[in-house]
């Protein structure tokens, strides 16, 4: 089972970010509003504007001047950041100009957790958590095809349905490229954000040693559309050791090399690929590799992660 980690759970809980200095978890936060497409109004330059340059007016408001910073434009801004319970809100008026009962030159608003959520420490971390789960679950899905294809052989024996061998082909080719965006979306969107200590380690050698077939197989069905599949009859001496399987011989492979290091048939023993079997061995040792990160993570990361879930959700109103 997966880890209860990549799970994002609302809390009811809730953070007041007020005191009597911008602490940094404020200063983050509107970092992160001043930071979103703020343009000037008269030539859309965007605003170069940080909280460290605000001055604290009250307890929570905070204000500054700012020069507009574009070619041939010299308007002057009046800034004003206004904080609470929920959210956050930027106003901008140009210099000299009454606005008080109108509306700002630029104005600017957004909800506390949104901003929390896209400024926190840990979203990244979150984002990986959940990136992984959702990759497994379509690995999962297309190794289920290809075992109900094998039940079917097993119950029924040597199909010959053309329409039922066009299915098994694509359902390998759809395994194997669902394989290739799960090393993709593992590579990319969560090694760079999980630890990396000797358990995953571990994990990720093993999963690597079974994704080599499965990425070689990938790359062939890429080059020329289709995979040589079969169902194959393997005797034996006793009828519990026989077996009726998909394979693909490796003959009808045309002695081919994906040209990727990673990627080849050499593991392959004997004269046929074993689909079935490489395609269980392999999701069995990408499912360890999430199980052993989203782990690793939770013990790493609890307390930031819990931070995070806290200063992230909604807010409950009492309704008064």
């Amino acid at each position: 089972m997966l880890r209860q980690f990549a799970q994002y759970t609302r809390t009811n809980l809730q953070v007041r970010i007020v005191s009597n200095h911008m602490d940094g978890v404020l200063e983050r936060v509107i970092n992160t509003l001043l930071n979103d497409d703020i343009k000037c109004f008269n030539c859309a330059t965007e605003f170069e504007i940080q909280a460290s340059e605000l001055e604290q007016q009250s307890n929570q408001l905070y204000t500054t001047r700012y020069n507009c910073r574009g070619d041939n434009c010299d308007i002057q801004y009046d800034v004003q950041i206004e904080e609470n319970d929920f959210a956050v809100s930027f106003k901008a008026n140009e210099r000299g100009t009454d606005r008080s009962d109108s509306l700002p030159d630029i104005s600017k608003f957004s909800r506390k957790e949104s901003l929390q959520k896209e400024s926190h420490p840990a979203r990244k971390i979150m984002d990986a958590a959940n990136a992984l789960p959702n990759a497994i679950a379509i690995l999962y899905h297309n190794q289920q095809q290809l075992q109900d294809a094998q039940k079917i052989i097993e119950d029924e024996g040597m199909v010959q349905d053309g329409d039922f061998h066009r299915r098994i082909r694509a359902n390998i080719h759809n395994y194997t490229a669902a394989a290739y965006s799960f090393e993709e979306i593992l590579r990319h969107n969560v090694e760079p954000h999980l630890p990396t200590d000797d358990l995953i380690k571990h994990a990720k050698a093993e999963f690597e040693d079974e994704h080599e077939v499965i990425k070689a197989l990938r790359t062939y069905a890429q080059h020329h559309l289709a995979l040589p599949s079969s169902i194959a009859y393997f005797s034996s001496t006793t009828i519990e050791d026989s077996e009726r399987t998909i394979t693909v011989p490796m003959d009808d492979l045309d002695n081919f090399r994906p040209g990727d290091p990673e990627a080849s048939f050499k593991p392959v023993e004997g004269d046929h690929i074993h689909v079935v079997e490489r395609v269980n061995r392999h999701y069995k040792a990408a499912e360890n590799l999430v199980d052993t990160m989203l782990g690793v993570a939770e013990e790493e990361y609890a307390d930031w992660v819990e931070e995070y879930r806290e200063v992230t959700s909604f807010p409950e109103h009492d309704g008064a």
